[in-house]
């Protein structure tokens, strides 16, 4: 299929939606409005937030270049992971179908999705860098020079990216291994810099912007941007190639699987937007997860059998929560660098995130409590008896991190260590409540007018992220309850009462 005949195919796709004049307008109308209401505040919270002393102290470290290996190496894994579920060659289903099997090489008929896609990346990974190096020149750290250099960086760090995005969509199976070499490599280049000159990330690490009259490192910053386009421009060029591997099979599953995500975050039911991207279980199926024992045992058996069945679901789960754990800990003795109630937050939505995986048979739970038992057990016990394992799994993890801190810390374990036991449970009950939620109510679509503007897309944003918000006052809460318990006992509170509010009124 030639070029003329992809870009007419993609032209009378597009033309099934034409707007008219009237709604072209609105639509650049509303992209003002958004920039200038939404993104133009938060990009000016994000500027004060990166000049402040402590930020301008953070960036000027010596340990910041080996920081930038780090993120830089994180970044291209990252990039090489997400390629396995969702890739840059992505279109409609429909159109995925029609230019895969018609013959066309995948190089012109996903070209255009590529390079959209590739922008989008190179723009983000820019703005990073020019918004670190704008706030050192700001304080007078760096000059143009370094500036320039660093953005230009920035570009180029895009521009891997993006190759590695593909090369994780063409290449699923070495997606990972790769993934593993990358990050490996870029520890070892940030514990050892004299191994930076050798390697991509340490030649982003020696762009990073310096003091204009450092000499030695305005030297190796044009060498090291010098070596990093050529890598650049040797990935680019392999480009065809990997599109050219390209499975139609993989290219329309994960057409499809992106349009149901996409079609469920338009409506705000984010949760089975997330659960589009869910693996399926594939390893352990020859284990025996219903075994001869009392039902509570049996039960926490059988749900830590279906989570190993995911495993890496399960480990990033695991690590998520014991990443909490060590939040937990700073929150209950903060360092007066950030408030405790902050780090509180943080570690709450944290462990709301890293309790999904552990919560399969919770959702399966609330997902047959409104139709007849299925095992001759009633819809209060199943749920609670699904809720063990992970109350025990988040316990275990989070006391095992919280003392391991403290011993480290020469702290006292026993207030964290409370209080990662009451985060727990408390969060494990907000995964309840957001499994028991459901769809939208149509209430919730009516306008809400004030003297400020309608409301109700606010409202419907707060309902769709009420867990997340919910686990953050919870953390916040937890981390001040050494001080006072108020704010604990009352997200407590709200939680039980909505999550038996919803059980009463599940379908």
């Amino acid at each position: 299929m030639s070029d003329d005949r992809i870009a007419g195919a993609l032209a009378i796709w597009h033309a099934r939606n034409l707007r008219s004049a009237g709604d072209r307008a609105f639509l650049a109308y509303a992209v003002v409005m958004v920039l200038l209401v939404a993104v133009a505040p938060a990009g000016r919270l994000v500027w004060l937030a990166v000049t402040t002393p402590e930020a301008i102290a953070a960036l000027t470290s010596p340990s910041a270049p080996e920081v930038t290996t780090v993120v830089v190496a994180a970044l291209w894994a990252g990039a090489l992971l997400w390629g396995r579920d969702r890739g840059p060659a992505l279109l409609a289903p429909f159109p995925t179908y029609a230019l895969g099997a018609g013959g066309s090489r995948r190089s012109r008929a996903f070209r255009g999705a590529v390079l959209r896609a590739g922008a989008v990346v190179t723009a983000g990974s820019v703005a990073g860098a020019g918004l670190i190096a704008g706030s050192l020149m700001s304080h007078g750290a760096t000059g143009a020079v370094g500036v320039a250099v660093f953005a230009t960086a920035g570009a180029l760090v895009g521009i891997i990216a993006s190759i590695a995005w593909l090369a994780g969509q063409a290449l699923p199976r070495a997606a990972a291994p790769m993934a593993l070499a990358v990050l490996v490599l870029g520890a070892l280049s940030a514990a050892v810099p004299l191994l930076q000159p050798f390697t991509p990330w340490g030649w982003v690490a020696m762009a990073y912007p310096a003091d204009p009259s450092h000499a030695g490192l305005a030297l190796a910053a044009p060498l090291a941007l010098t070596a990093l386009a050529a890598s650049a421009a040797a990935l680019v060029a392999l480009a065809p190639r990997l599109m050219a591997r390209l499975a139609l099979e993989r290219l329309i599953e994960q057409a499809v699987r992106w349009e149901s995500a996409t079609n469920h975050a338009t409506i705000m039911d984010f949760s089975a937007a997330v659960t589009a991207y869910r693996r399926v279980p594939h390893r352990g199926r020859r284990i025996r997860a219903i075994t001869p024992v009392r039902l509570p045992l049996a039960f926490l058996i059988r749900d830590a059998i279906g989570a190993a069945r995911t495993p890496g679901r399960l480990v990033g789960g695991v690590l998520a929560v014991a990443v909490a754990g060590v939040l937990i800990t700073l929150a209950v003795a903060p360092d007066g660098t950030v408030p405790g109630w902050v780090v509180g937050a943080a570690a709450g939505v944290l462990l709301f995130g890293g309790l999904g995986p552990l919560t399969d048979g919770v959702r399966h739970a609330v997902s047959v409590a409104s139709d007849l038992p299925l095992y001759g057990i009633a819809d209060e016990r199943l749920l609670a008896l699904h809720v063990l394992f992970p109350l025990a799994a988040s316990a275990v993890v989070l006391v095992a991190v919280v003392v391991a801190c403290s011993i480290v810390a020469g702290a006292a374990a026993g207030p964290p260590a409370l209080v990662a036991l009451a985060l727990g449970l408390l969060t494990s009950a907000v995964r309840v409540g957001a499994a028991l939620k459901g769809g939208l109510p149509p209430a919730l679509l009516a306008p809400i007018p004030t003297p400020m503007g309608d409301f109700g897309a606010a409202v419907r944003m707060v309902w769709a992220i009420d867990g997340v918000l919910l686990a953050a006052l919870a953390g916040a809460g937890a981390a001040l309850a050494s001080a006072s318990p108020v704010l604990l006992v009352a997200v407590a509170v709200v939680v039980v009462a909505v999550g038996i509010r919803r059980w009463r009124a599940r379908a």
